[in-house]
């Protein structure tokens, strides 16, 4: 796959860390010593040092073949607008962008050419979530394309879930259990495991599914 990450920052050349292993990489930032770092640190990424606002800069660096691309710079003006040239000016199949004012989350959508948008203060939000909720239903993904969410709950001792087996548990049509976590080990589920308290479940789910799930595996009524 290939991979164009514009932001060559902590963010942008961590990403370009981790995908370059497995994808061909192409990163795009305008500061001179953050390029030479990247250049440096991670010599199988390609690395271009101009404006990745600049349409000409995302054709030189390969928009028009890249089959994601990832705004990641520290201003949700130049993200936005990349996120727009990239979608609807070159049709990159998928545009990830980050939100860095959680107040401008309800820009980064369709009509600007994000397909996800990704804000650290609502991982981190999540996050604390998951820590307090015990019991609660927790949505960590909502496909933006469609009504489905990838959910997570972590079975309370009060669950009527409690030593019961997958399949006896009326779940919801749409609805997927992916996996269960139970201490350090990740389980593929089959009908015949049984759920214990402390289990982290992750499912996905119709968003009209999330109330009923709570009900089976939280407990609550």
């Amino acid at each position: 796959m290939k991979i164009l990450i514009i932001g060559g920052g902590l963010v942008g050349s961590f990403l370009a860390g981790i995908f370059s292993k497995n994808h061909e990489v192409t990163v795009i930032d305008k500061d001179f010593r953050k390029c030479e770092k990247l250049s440096s640190e991670t010599p199988g990424v390609k690395v271009f040092c101009e404006d990745g606002c600049e349409p000409w800069v995302l054709e030189y660096s390969g928009i028009k073949d890249a089959d994601l691309v990832l705004p990641v710079t520290g201003d949700d003006e130049d993200n936005l607008v990349i996120s727009y040239l990239a979608k609807y000016e070159y049709d990159v199949p998928k545009v990830i962008a980050r939100v860095n004012n959680p107040k401008n989350s309800w820009l980064f959508n369709r009509s600007w050419g994000v397909d996800v948008e990704v804000s650290v203060s609502d991982i981190i939000a999540k996050i604390v979530e998951e820590e307090i909720t015990l019991g609660e239903l927790v949505t960590i993904l909502r496909l933006k394309a469609s009504d489905v969410a990838l959910v997570e709950i972590t079975i309370p001792p009060h669950s009527a879930a409690n030593e019961k087996k997958l399949e006896e548990i009326d779940f919801p049509p749409e609805t997927l259990i992916v996996t269960v976590i139970r201490g350090d080990e990740m389980m593929i589920p089959g009908a015949q495991t049984v759920l214990r308290e402390g289990d982290k479940v992750l499912a996905v789910t119709n968003m009209k599914n999330e109330e009923e799930i709570e009900r089976l595996l939280g407990g609550f009524e």
